[in-house]
This record gives structure tokens, sequence and C-alpha cells, in this order.
């Protein structure tokens, strides 16, 4: 998993500063199979342009200096960003009530370019069909908001239930979540809030509602 580092943004001007350090507008769909049950996610992932360019030298990008990436370039984006440690829960969140519903490793990992940012799709499978009658919420954020995910689009399912809807509830700041934030700012890329899940606070939530 080659995920971007703190001393590599240091390399870079005006990355060194503030929580978090790394935009991500995100994309989630849900599949689901004949029985009606959720059995995976669809997570895409696109980075912000300087992020982008951090991609390029930590991975050795566009060896040719054409400006471009080419297949091997992308296979390599694609790699890295989904050859997870077994610890690393890929900033991916989904639960049923208070309980999180347990996740596989990524598949069918791609990569493409959009304008100067990189895009990352893969599929996340669920562990076991989850019956969603109670209804799910995904949440996309990094715990100690080194990452900032928000969460521009739901994917349509092109199975989603008859009596489910699905929707995005941002995240929207009140007073101490502002402050909050303007405390986290303060923090260098090498710091670590004193909160390690303070990531979640700030997240928008996709929710499944059924019934």
């Amino acid at each position: 998993m080659m995920r971007l580092a703190p001393l590599a943004l240091l390399l870079l001007p005006s990355t060194g500063l503030a929580h978090p350090h790394i935009f991500v507008d995100a994309s989630a769909g849900l599949r689901f199979d004949d029985a009606g049950r959720l059995e995976a996610l669809r997570i895409v992932w696109l980075y912000d342009g300087m992020t982008t360019l951090n991609l390029y030298v930590q991975l050795g990008l566009d060896e040719d200096g054409d400006g471009a990436l080419n297949e091997i370039d992308l296979a390599r984006v694609a790699h890295g960003e989904t050859d997870w440690p077994p610890e690393y829960e890929g900033d991916t969140y989904l639960l049923q009530g208070n309980a999180k519903v347990p996740l596989g490793r990524p598949e069918n990992g791609t990569a493409r370019m959009i304008g100067d940012r990189v895009e990352v799709t893969f599929d996340l499978p669920l562990a076991e069909p989850l019956a969603v009658t109670d209804g799910a919420v995904l949440k996309l954020y990094d715990p100690t908001y080194f990452y900032a995910y928000s969460v521009e689009t739901v994917l349509e399912p092109s199975s989603l239930p008859a009596d489910c809807d699905l929707s995005v509830v941002p995240f929207e700041p009140d007073a101490a979540d502002a402050e909050a934030q303007r405390q986290l700012a303060a923090l260098s890329a090498e710091e670590v809030p004193d909160d390690p899940q303070i990531g979640e606070r700030f997240a928008d939530e996709v929710r499944l509602t059924c019934g």
C-alpha cells in the first residue's frame, strides 16, 4: 500500500501545515445480491491536484516526462492504493445500528486521470452479505483527519431493493466542531491529534433506509 506519507508532503510547498493535509472527493455505491442483501461497496477517491503531484513523486510516475500517465503508471497507482495491510480499514466504515459491519479487501482496483487529478476506484466486498431491513450507514473518514473525505456523489445502484432509499447527509459543523477544526489546523504533518478518532466527527454519511 502506498498512501501518501508526511515526509513526502513536506517535499512540496504549502503542505506542511494544518490538518487535514490531503483532500479527497469521494463517491460511494452499494451492490446488492439477488436476495436484496448488501454484498459489496464501490468506492471512488478523487484526489486533489497537490496530492496527485505527490503520487507522481512517491511512485516515480511519468518516467518519460510527457506529463501523462500511461497504463503502467495507472496500474501502479491502483495497486498502491488498494494493496492494504491487514490492519488498515481503508477509511471506510459500514455501520448497522451501533455495530461495525466487517468488510473484506479491495477488488477490481483501477485508476485514471481526470484533468490534473488522479481517481482511484475499487470494490469492497462485505465479509458476509448483509440483510438491510434495518438500513445501514456508510462513513468515509481518516480517524486522525490527515485525509479529509467529502462524499460528492452516491452511485446509483442497479439493484436497490424497492423499499429502500439511498442519500448523502453532509457534515454540518456547529461552533464546537469549527473550534475543533481550528485547533487541528495548527498541527503539522507529523503531529497526531489527541483524539485518535477525531476524523469520524467530521464525516459525511451515506444512509441506506429501508421499510
